[in-house]
């Protein structure tokens, strides 16, 4: 369907969707994150070793709290207006920091580990479930941090720039996959029923503030059908792959499974390769059935080449960039002008 979940979307992003729409299963998009934040590292890192550039490229709101400062500041836009000014799609991720308990000064996205304070290691005491008391700690925090973003995000809307936004990702964590298991990020600490209302409630907070220019992708992982937002909250479906970690696939017919799976489950929406890294190569994946919309190796921190990069090495990009289904921002730009 052509029929975005936001209601009078931005001209600029019913075309964006429009054309995701009608490249679906025929082409993929290559796509890159920024290193951390708010630069275009790894893109750059990309054209150097094959000569092209990704058609999408991705920012992180992960500095929200300290933004704006010297080192980092989301009011200044112009690093993805460049991006879009040259043909590229501007995608926005969100690792959602909050203070590790009332009053502090240490944030984290993560419920158990990830920060030290001067006490040692500390467990968050943040619960998405509190944001909906009134009165509580939790929705002072998360109320301020939505108006802050709105605030951002409506920035790029005023350019006329559209964004694929991937908030809140890969929500069940492992909870689902062994017993004990726990979400790795605290939106999804409380479970499905919480997390959905707190989609719900970021959706209609955006919606308030008037920003029509978002494309909203939900990251499915396994077993996790409590978690999801609902068709009508949701445009795209994505998946988290890594070879090297917790779901072991370096396979390309395995990586194309997930696509299958997941095009089972929602088949109503189109499916995404939403970040990967160690998984098989492009080129494979596609003969295997592995049609995404898109996909996005995770940066490698300090990269000063594709040689020996952690998710996606030279040859892994050599290989989908030279694909005829591969289409990179010159490409975009062709389609998109």
């Amino acid at each position: 369907t052509n029929k975005l979940c936001t209601a009078n979307p931005m001209a600029q992003t019913q075309k964006l969707y429009d054309y995701l729409v009608s490249i679906y299963g025929k082409k993929i998009l290559s796509g890159t994150i920024a290193n951390v934040n708010w630069n275009m590292g790894e893109a750059e890192l990309v054209y150097k070793a094959t000569g092209k550039y990704p058609a999408m490229h991705t920012f992180d709101y992960i500095h929200l709290q300290w933004s704006p400062a010297n080192w980092i500041d989301y009011s200044n836009t112009k690093v993805a207006e460049d991006w879009y000014n040259a043909g590229g799609i501007v995608s926005a991720c969100w690792h959602w920091n909050v203070p590790a308990k009332e009053n502090s000064t240490d944030y984290t996205c993560t419920p158990g580990n990830g920060s030290q304070n001067n006490d040692g290691n500390w467990t968050t005491t943040f619960r998405p479930k509190n944001i909906f008391v009134e009165g509580s700690w939790e929705k002072k925090v998360a109320d301020a941090d939505l108006e802050k973003i709105a605030g951002y995000l409506k920035l790029l809307q005023d350019k006329g720039i559209p964004i694929i936004w991937r908030p809140l990702h890969e929500a069940a964590g492992n909870t689902y996959e062994y017993q004990n298991g726990t979400a790795w990020f605290w939106w999804g600490y409380d479970g499905g029923e919480t997390y959905v209302k707190l989609w719900r409630y970021m959706f209609d907070f955006f919606k308030s503030k008037g920003i029509n220019n978002l494309i909203w992708v939900w990251t499915a992982q396994e077993k996790d059908a409590d978690f999801y937002p609902g068709d009508a909250y949701v445009d795209i479906i994505g998946r988290d792959l890594y070879g090297a970690s917790y779901n072991n696939e370096k396979n390309a017919t395995q990586n194309a499974k997930h696509f299958k799976d997941v095009q089972q489950t929602y088949p109503n929406k189109m499916i995404t390769l939403s970040e990967c890294g160690s998984v098989g190569k492009i080129s494979e994946q596609w003969e295997a059935g592995g049609k995404w919309s898109w996909f996005m190796p995770w940066y490698h921190y300090n990269a000063t080449s594709l040689v020996g990069h952690q998710h996606a090495d030279e040859a892994w990009w050599k290989d989908a960039m030279s694909q005829s289904f591969v289409l990179d921002r010159e490409a975009v730009k062709e389609a998109l002008k």
